[in-house]
């Protein structure tokens, strides 16, 4: 009888709060960045081009072409979706994950650093195109 409570209990998955702070939507711009030192200085000069895969108002995630260790402090630049602004500041990768082919990685980037506009702008950005995903499901209903 305990066997089967276990494999019922087994079977159950947890579909607990979200731990995210800020609402996250698939969005694909331009991104550029630089790694720093602890210190805040430029480790290279050379500037980094990549992509967002998605964004919300405390982060993004993108492709990395390099491995960069975790923790690591970046410099970033992207435009923010559907207006004429670009978003600037400091960030620390706090998940790297190797891609399938392992040429290229994802990377979770945390928000230390950006102007409160930048951000009040990225998160209605990210609230407008949920509620237009939302919008699309409800119509093929």
């Amino acid at each position: 009888m305990q066997k089967e409570e276990n494999n019922k209990m087994a079977k159950i998955k947890f579909t607990g709060p979200e731990k995210r702070a800020h609402l996250r939507v698939s969005s694909r711009c331009g991104l550029k960045y630089t790694r720093l030192s602890k210190n805040l200085r430029r480790i290279v000069s050379a500037i980094t081009k990549s992509q967002t895969e998605d964004i919300c108002a405390g982060g993004i995630k993108f492709v990395a072409y390099k491995k960069l260790p975790l923790h690591a402090i970046l410099e970033f630049q992207f435009k923010i979706p559907d207006t004429a602004r670009y978003a600037a500041g400091f960030g620390e990768v706090v998940r790297i994950k190797s891609r399938i082919g392992g040429k290229s990685y994802d990377v979770g980037l945390k928000f230390l650093w950006i102007t409160r506009k930048n951000a009040e702008l990225t998160d209605a950005y990210v609230r407008k195109k949920r509620i237009q995903e939302i919008i699309k499901k409800l119509r093929k209903k």
